[in-house]
């Protein structure tokens, strides 16, 4: 058998290498959490809600449990949206979320003067920064995660 002499430069280089191959492929294993499809439609007081975003947030079980990553997305013009994860992943997490709906996008907002988002809100507190609304996905996942909001 013949041994295969590696420079430093060359070990060190096929070090770096199969690290970055070991970090690609953990990024792209699937993820440990049963995810399934979810979408739906927002409306605001019987009109679609165009241009929000809709957030779900697994609620946690228990002290110290993970309960899986959120899903967001933006809702479309007809006030449909489908959910993906913040790593890009279709879907959600099966169990109970906390649901969170915005009537607009930070990101696409018209800004003011000072650079904040011009207008206000129209979804009230009670859908987002201060939302009880609940969404138990099933394991089945659902193409009615529906939401009738009112501003009354």
């Amino acid at each position: 058998m013949r041994a295969i002499r590696v420079r430093a430069s060359q070990a060190c280089h096929l070090g770096a290498t199969a690290i970055l191959l070991a970090v690609a492929c953990a990024g792209c294993s699937p993820s440990p959490f049963n995810l399934v499809p979810v979408s739906g439609s927002v409306s605001l007081d019987g009109q679609p809600l165009a241009g929000g975003i809709v957030n779900f947030q697994p609620i946690v079980a228990g002290p110290g449990a993970n309960a899986g990553p959120g899903s967001t997305a933006r809702i479309g013009p007809d006030g449909r949206y489908t959910l993906a994860t913040i790593r890009g992943e279709p879907g959600a997490v099966v169990g109970k979320h906390r649901v969170k709906i915005y009537s607009y996008n930070a990101e696409t907002a018209k800004q003011d003067a000072n650079g904040g988002p011009q207008g206000r809100e129209k979804v009230p507190p009670r859908y987002n920064y201060e939302s009880k609304v609940t969404f138990d996905v099933p394991t089945a996942g659902t193409d009615k995660a529906d939401f009738e909001l009112n501003t009354k």
